[in-house]
């Protein structure tokens, strides 16, 4: 018990009350501090390519890895040995970058030292109209993923669920599992070979003679929302085939061949007898679908980036870490939260479910 409220308290109670926190304080030095920030940033990025550069230049040798794919390239205007003008120039640079990261840190502290801020509805009431569509838009997807997923879980769980041998059941489970013990990025990083123009799925079409890839033909299949959502239901899909599986599991088998004997039709029997008493699995399924589809950075990010309509967690991810808008990023961040709480609500109402169900 100490360790679960240790858990609570310090993963989720504390942040969550510093977000409310910030979503409320509004800041009336405008986007100066973001901007002092983003030049620093900018300062140290160009400091470590100098660096990158005088050892090359040192050495003599090949442009080295940047260590990480967040740090910058080295720059590549040297590719051997450096004269002394060109080392001397870099040193200058150098300096000169130092000296502009000293005076940015310095006005910096200086901003922050002038306390300029209040408490306000300014964060919500400052977000813009492209911002808004963006997040209705996003709740859509988040919804268009949610159902896609229940039209591709509900067969695979009924047929698992319904299975008769024991030897089926632990081949269909291992099945589902098993892509999953590889990291979710890896996973989404070959959809994106799949989907691209130069992916798999064009190498099919062209192979079968339908387009001709030599010519520059080719569908960019990642350019659109709906690879995203192929994309979410692949990297969510066991969040929903398990929950709809142990209700429909708990299900006595007599009442589908009562239902058959009576003379009803398969599509009668699921919805009469199988989805009533899977209410429970497919409102934890909708609900754990749809707030991880909606708080997704990673799919929307490398899927067809720039190339499909934004998120709204793209919007918030920007906001924090591109704009140092921390204040503004929480309060996207409560309104999105908000929404998948009144989601949640609104599903169990529908299925007329309560918390107790959903346990069980």
């Amino acid at each position: 018990m100490l360790l679960t409220a240790a858990w609570v308290l310090g993963l989720i109670v504390v942040p969550q009350l510093r977000m409310i926190e910030r979503a409320f304080i509004v800041d009336q030095r405008g986007d100066e501090a973001a901007l002092v920030a983003t030049e620093i940033e900018r300062a140290y990025a160009r400091v470590f390519a100098i660096d990158q550069d005088l050892l090359r230049a040192a050495d003599g040798a090949a442009a080295p890895t940047a260590p990480s794919p967040f740090a910058p390239s080295p720059s590549s205007r040297a590719t051997g040995a450096a004269s002394p003008e060109r080392t001397a120039a870099l040193e200058a640079e150098k300096a000169e970058a130092q000296a502009r990261i000293v005076e940015l840190e310095a006005r910096e502290a200086e901003i922050q030292a002038a306390d300029r801020t209040t408490y306000a509805l300014g964060n919500f009431t400052g977000m813009s109209r492209i911002h808004a569509w963006i997040f209705v838009s996003t709740l859509f997807y988040a919804l268009c993923v949610t159902v896609l997923s229940f039209l591709a879980c509900y067969p695979v769980a009924y047929a698992v669920a319904t299975a008769r041998r024991g030897e089926r059941v632990a081949l269909l489970m291992l099945g589902l599992v098993i892509p999953y013990a590889i990291n979710e990025l890896l996973r989404i990083f070959s959809w994106v070979m799949i989907l691209e123009k130069q992916g798999i799925l064009n190498g099919a079409l062209d192979a079968l003679g339908l387009i001709d890839m030599a010519a520059g033909e080719g569908v960019r299949f990642v350019a659109s929302n709906g690879a995203v959502f192929v994309v979410m239901v692949y990297a969510y899909i066991l969040f929903m085939v398990f929950p709809i599986y142990n209700t429909i599991e708990t299900l006595d088998r007599n009442q589908i061949e009562a239902a058959r004997d009576l003379g009803a039709s398969a599509w009668r029997i699921h919805w009469r007898v199988v989805l009533p008493h899977a209410k429970p699995g497919i409102a934890v399924g909708a609900v754990m679908t749809f707030m991880l589809s909606a708080g997704s950075i990673a799919a929307p990010e490398i899927v067809g980036r720039g190339l499909h309509p934004d998120w709204f967690s793209q919007v918030i991810y920007r906001r924090f870490f591109e704009s140092s808008n921390w204040n503004q990023g929480s309060a996207y961040a409560l309104v999105l939260l908000v929404a998948c709480v009144v989601f949640v609500l609104v599903v169990m109402k529908l299925f007329r479910v309560g918390i107790r169900d959903i346990a069980k």
